[in-house]
């Protein structure tokens, strides 16, 4: 009897940086740490010794440092993140930044920061904007946007900008990633995301409802909780 087939494999979730760019990450204060290196596709191969079985990984923003109050000026070091990925994907590889010629086809997916908090407007401008820094062939990768709420006050989740964001990322059909954090935050951000969840489907028909995808799966059962489903 033949082995049978493995089952692909597919990343749903890394998060790539080269050491040119390291001042750019808005957490990483701690020059001692080891994430004061670069991770780049070079180093997620040694990592994951890349089995025969892996089809690829989605690359999700990193946190880079940005300035809502600036405008267009603020989002520049995320816009400069997916632009990395651009150089991934159409292998035009800088010296030292860790990829090469062909990395690029393992990425199947990518989701860039967004202004969620800037509203309709600002969403379909910063949109446009990294459309055209970044190319078609990029672009065609993004599958949805992720705006950190876990360091935020509270009421960001529950602004008339952020909703009106996640209403108009469901039109687009972008997905939002959801990054919540009870542990340090307090369970009070995991009650804000069920209420924004809400707001953000209220009057929007199914089709047009912006999918969220719940960072860590722990969150996703205390989120269920609340809701009084299991």
């Amino acid at each position: 009897m033949t082995d049978p087939k493995p089952y692909p494999i597919i990343d749903s979730h890394i998060h790539l940086y080269p050491s040119s760019e390291i001042s750019q990450l808005a957490w990483n204060t701690d020059t001692t740490s080891p994430l004061h290196t670069q991770h780049s596709i070079d180093e997620y191969k040694t990592a994951t010794d890349t089995p025969s079985n892996f089809e690829g990984f989605i690359f999700l923003e990193t946190d880079r440092i940005n300035d809502l109050s600036k405008g267009a000026e603020g989002w520049e070091y995320p816009i400069r993140e997916i632009e990395f990925l651009r150089r991934i994907i159409e292998d035009e590889p800088r010296e030292g930044e860790g990829h090469g010629k062909g990395d690029g086809k393992k990425c199947l997916g990518i989701v860039p920061w967004a202004p969620l908090p800037a509203g309709e407007d600002g969403m379909r401008e910063y949109t446009e904007l990294l459309k055209k820094r970044v190319g078609e062939k990029t672009w065609d990768r993004v599958r949805g946007y992720r705006y950190l709420v876990q360091d935020k006050p509270k009421g960001t989740m529950l602004s008339d900008g952020f909703i009106e964001g996640l209403k108009w990322m469901g039109k687009e059909g972008l997905v939002f990633d959801l990054g919540v954090d009870q542990h340090s935050g307090g369970k009070w951000q995991l009650e804000e995301a069920v209420e924004m969840i809400g707001r953000a489907y209220e009057g929007v028909e199914d089709e047009n409802r912006v999918r969220i995808v719940i960072s860590m799966f722990f969150l996703s059962c205390r989120i269920f909780h609340l809701y009084g489903i299991g």
